[in-house]
């Protein structure tokens, strides 16, 4: 029988691991894996770490939040030093801890002074106020703004993974830096978006941390501006695309539908209410708090927009039209993940490589296909409740409720254009299996 894995609560004698292992294992199958890490229970209190057999000292913590941290024990001087390597997410991955840890040990026998080698502690600030321990704080105080729900996603997805548990006037404007160059070299819009938040972050927490001189985001490293993106969605991608939506189900097949039939952004799909809905009227209000330019906007719903409606509207499941499977009570998560998944089985369809599309590229392809109707651009603009251009200064502000006919004539005319080109798809599909 192999040797039962076997986990370490801090302060505490060893103790069998909760989840447990089937006798018989393989030697070796006491190495940490996704699987298992996605599986740890939080303890009812204190800490507990999960060692790994692949990588010597490497371990994954867990609290009783259930917060999963990667940490690196090693000895060195004869005293244990543990080094905190970062949360565990989409940015720390398993393999990159393990990548990690082994490039700590292979400094700390490499150096001369081995102390030396090892990351420095960070000294905890006079208050001992982490980012986390800062950020409800600074939540609250950023309630009434609309944005409120992005600033909350990229603290959560992005920031507090990173620097949450550091003293927030230790981190330096280098940290930053690297930090949001590695972000950059993803996603530029994404990062410069993340240093914007965070800048504002410590523009809030400077007058709350004596020791803290400046603001670490100032004149940290800040990506170039990209280029306005042009990609639109040809006319055999949007039938494909269509096709790929149908097979996808909810919520992301449902949900990327909507937003190329409506032309609205991503988040006012994603964090739609059943209440902005009024079926009898075929009506979508997005509240003004929810628009990304405060201004409430009515859009009409062409009859394929009330069917994807009715077969989302679950009143006894929660308020959210697309809620996360599983929770009802947020929206769906794992964006990246279905992308990817949409994006393969759309070459798939197409048959040769696809240039790459984003959500956002939607909401252009929407109003690329609305003025190839003929829609005028005003209109077009009312669609996409753009306060600019033709519509912006106190024009906009006397024009806010018209062109509500000619919005709803243009949806309807574009849903009836997407409808065609999933048939010629459909079509050309069958041809080439006969």
């Amino acid at each position: 029988m192999a040797t039962q894995e076997r986990s370490e609560k801090i302060g505490r004698p060893v103790r069998p691991e909760p989840t447990g292992r089937a006798t018989g294992s393989k030697p070796g199958s006491g190495a940490l894996t996704d699987a298992k890490i996605m599986a740890l229970k939080p303890p009812a209190t204190g800490q507990v770490e999960y060692p790994d057999t692949i990588v010597p000292g490497l371990r994954v913590r867990i609290g009783v939040s259930g917060a999963k941290t990667f940490v690196l024990r090693k000895r060195v001087a004869g005293k244990n030093r543990n080094i905190t390597l970062g949360r565990y997410s989409e940015r720390l991955t398993l393999p990159e801890a393990r990548k990690k840890a082994r490039q700590i040990l292979s400094d700390v026998e490499m150096k001369a002074d081995p102390v030396a080698a090892l990351p420095k502690p960070q000294k905890r600030s006079a208050t001992g106020y982490t980012v986390n321990a800062l950020w409800p704080a600074y939540k609250q105080s950023k309630a009434e703004l609309r944005k409120i729900g992005e600033i909350e996603r990229v603290f959560k997805r992005h920031i507090l993974p990173e620097f949450g548990d550091r003293a927030a006037d230790g981190i330096t404007r280098s940290e930053i830096t690297r930090f949001i160059d590695d972000v950059a070299q993803r996603t530029p819009v994404m990062a410069r978006n993340i240093l914007a938040y965070f800048s504002a972050f410590y523009t809030w927490a400077l007058p709350r941390l004596d020791r803290l001189p400046g603001n670490p985001c100032r004149d940290a490293g800040r990506p170039p501006k990209p280029k306005p993106r042009e990609r639109v969605l040809s006319d055999e991608e949007i039938g494909a695309l269509w096709h790929v939506l149908e097979a996808e189900g909810a919520p992301f097949g449902p949900a990327i539908q909507l937003l190329l039939l409506t032309g609205q952004r991503r988040n006012e799909v994603f964090e739609a209410e059943g209440a902005e809905f009024d079926l009898e009227r075929a009506l979508w209000t997005i509240p003004g708090e929810r628009a990304k330019n405060g201004v409430a906007h009515l859009v009409p719903c062409a009859p394929a927009v009330v069917s994807i409606i009715e077969s989302l509207l679950d009143h006894d499941r929660g308020d959210k039209l697309l809620p996360a499977r599983g929770n009802w009570e947020v929206g769906p998560s794992g964006f990246s993940k279905a992308m990817a998944r949409i994006r393969a089985a759309l070459e798939k369809q197409v048959g040769r490589p696809v240039p790459h599309w984003t959500l956002h590229d939607l909401r252009r392809t929407t109003a690329t296909g609305l003025q190839r109707l003929g829609i005028r651009l005003e209109v077009t603009e009312a669609v996409l409740n753009h306060l600019s251009g033709a519509r912006s200064g106190i024009v906009g502000v006397y024009q806010r409720h018209h062109y509500f006919d000619e919005k709803r004539a243009a949806l309807a005319a574009w849903s009836k254009e997407v409808t065609r080109l999933q048939g010629l798809h459909r079509r050309k599909s069958r041809l080439q299996k006969v």
